[in-house]
């Protein structure tokens, strides 16, 4: 009771825009890695931040929190080598009075739909678990587990203004919520019509799956966020109308073949994190880019292309500070035009962005990256000297063939971390005497981490309540696939609760890529009907695996995921400890049906036990 007085008084001392900062935290669940980018917008479109000077609502909003942080009312749970706070959780006794202050004042509801009042009402309501009874109409609705969100509709709920559920939800529905300033959800595609323009509030649209926009969007000023898996974006209309121009407008990502001209950059003159697919080489005017003067990260891939890329074409804005390369095939000799980057700090070369077997750095160039991250491509020889590369702390190389490092890396004093993924042997003993080499010239120890290919072994335990539709009696199994390898469980008959418990093992190649699991129902005479799919992401099961190498005592939980609009788990999952094993429970959702879930379990299995 004394420690809650003294928490109390913490609170009761913020200032007055800083509280309802504070009890907003009230609207996750217990334990919940609350993703940083996604607080602040919802600061945003719930008012919480005041205008100050030039600065966007987005970054006084992130000054807003590290003065959270710096009065210890919230913790950093993970920061970016930049320096800004990728995600961050507030600890169980401040959650507790946050939630109870939330609560006191009518500021949040945070529940179960269980014990959920038919006539409780609030102007947040923020819901993990149960099943839907009814409520008064609310203008903020946050969801963390599954159910029926259709409910929702501006027929029910005129009001509603923040939408951000992990669900399905129809375009339609969407349309009708014509007050919402921020929608969230799970659509594996989304298709809007040109009634988008009627949503006048919007600032954030956040779908999971691909989003097909009308040429609408251009006419809507108050856009600051559009995110999915893949946009479809026509260019805006040129038949000598107003040109209105999305001045507030700060994420575009990521949109296929996205024809950035002049004209469309002067649209958007304050974007400052863009992400595109280009499927093919012409008519994409990639040389503007260097209009977007306020640009800070650009991830950019080209797919289905032969020969050479189209490196020639590309200008980058002096903006940049982070920049996501993939196909590109810029020659090493020509890497001057990102080196020569003024605030670049995270470069990542992926998939034969950059070609050639050999790499000189200049002197000059990279002055400001302190993280650099090459997968996948030509390499063999990387001649540089440690005044080549002053700020960089990490180094993460995989499928390379790079045999050793510049000798004068030990030399460079910030560096901190080498990561290592299926290179050769050779390089990692030469990472090893780049630490040696630091040891003796008095510098700090240099973190080396070396993840060997793997496997992966995946028990698919159950379904839970698979679609029936028109046939109770299915027939379902579970295809599981990972880059080319494809495995199945066996056929449980005439259930839509199976129970499988088949193992399998695949074998991890490349832990950024995910893994897909599809529902089928076995059909004697016809084509087997597919009954819902999902994805999962193993990338936080290698993390931890990397992060305790020798394991941790059984029973003690690594990590801890919740769902989300950007992932398909039905229920926070956890990484955790059995056995001197890295186990991972999950709950999957299925997409692209009426209802249905999976359990899975996943264990890591090391081809040379011991070396990670």
């Amino acid at each position: 009771m004394c420690c809650m007085k003294i928490l109390l008084l913490s609170y009761y001392n913020l200032p007055i825009h800083l509280k309802p900062c504070f009890l907003y935290f009230a609207v996750f669940p217990e334990d919940h890695i609350i993703k940083v980018e996604s607080l602040v917008r919802l600061w945003v479109a719930e008012g919480f931040i005041r205008q100050c000077g030039h600065k966007s609502l987005e970054e006084i909003g992130k000054e807003y929190l590290e003065d959270l942080i710096d009065r210890n009312l919230i913790f950093v749970y993970i920061r970016r080598v930049t320096g800004e706070v990728r995600t961050c959780r507030i600890h169980d006794l401040l959650s507790d009075l946050c939630r109870s202050e939330a609560q006191k004042h009518n500021f949040v509801l945070s529940t179960n739909l269980n014990t959920l009042g038919h006539t409780d009402i609030t102007p947040r309501l923020s819901i993990n678990g149960g099943k839907w009874k009814g409520t008064k109409p609310t203008r903020s609705l946050l969801c963390f587990s599954k159910w029926d969100s259709t409910y929702y509709n501006a027929r029910r709920f005129p009001l509603l203004r923040l939408f951000d559920v992990i669900d399905e939800y129809p375009g339609d529905k969407i349309l009708q919520l014509i007050n919402s300033r921020y929608v969230a959800c799970k659509s594996s595609m989304l298709s809007m019509s040109s009634s988008i323009s009627r949503l006048w509030s919007l600032q954030t649209l956040v779908v999971g799956g691909v989003l097909i926009l009308p040429s609408e969007i251009w006419q809507m000023p108050q856009l600051r966020h559009v995110q999915a898996r893949r946009i479809s974006l026509p260019g805006p209309p040129l038949d000598g109308e107003k040109i209105t121009v999305l001045e507030n407008l700060q994420t575009l990502s990521t949109v296929k073949d996205f024809k950035c001209s002049k004209e469309v950059t002067k649209r958007i003159p304050n974007v400052k994190k863009l992400g595109i697919v280009c499927s093919a080489i012409g008519s994409y005017c990639l040389s503007s880019l260097g209009f977007l003067h306020k640009l800070e990260s650009l991830s950019l891939a080209f797919v289905g292309m032969r020969g050479l890329g189209p490196h020639g074409n590309m200008v980058f804005p002096s903006s940049l500070k982070k920049l996501a390369l993939s196909e590109s095939k810029i020659p090493w000799e020509d890497m001057s035009i990102v080196g020569s980057l003024p605030n670049l700090e995270v470069l990542k070369l992926r998939s034969n962005s950059v070609v050639g077997k050999k790499w000189i750095s200049n002197e000059g160039e990279f002055a400001r990256l302190k993280y650099l991250l090459i997968h996948e491509c030509e390499l063999e020889i990387w001649e540089s000297d440690n005044t080549h590369f002053p700020c960089l702390e990490q180094i993460h190389l995989g499928i390379v063939r790079l045999n050793e490092f510049p000798s004068d890396f030990a030399e460079i004093l910030p560096l901190q971390v080498i990561d290592l993924h299926r290179c050769e042997n050779s390089l990692l003993t030469s990472a090893q005497e780049v630490s040696e080499q630091r040891e003796n010239l008095g510098y700090d120890v240099l973190q080396i981490r070396a993840l060997m290919p793997g496997l992966l072994r995946i028990s698919v335990q159950r379904g839970i309540n698979l679609a029936a539709r028109n046939h109770p009696k299915r027939n379902p199994y579970v295809a599981v696939r990972i880059s080319k390898q494809t495995l199945k469980t066996r056929v449980v008959r005439k259930t839509v609760n199976p129970e499988w418990h088949d193992d399998m093992t695949v074998a991890v190649l490349d832990p950024s890529q995910p893994i897909y699991v599809t529902v089928y129902d076995r059909n004697m005479f016809s084509a087997d009907e597919k009954m819902g799919d999902a994805e999962f992401d193993i990338r936080p099961f290698v993390q931890a695996l990397k992060m305790h190498p020798n394991a941790l005592p059984h029973g003690i939980i690594s990590t801890r995921i919740s769902p989300s609009s950007s992932n398909c788990l039905s229920e926070e999952s956890f990484i955790f400890w059995k056995d001197g094993n890295l186990m991972q429970d999950m709950c999957l959702g299925l997409r692209n049906t009426e209802s249905g879930q999976v359990k899975l379990q996943l264990q890591w299995i090391d081809i040379l036990p011991g070396f990670k």
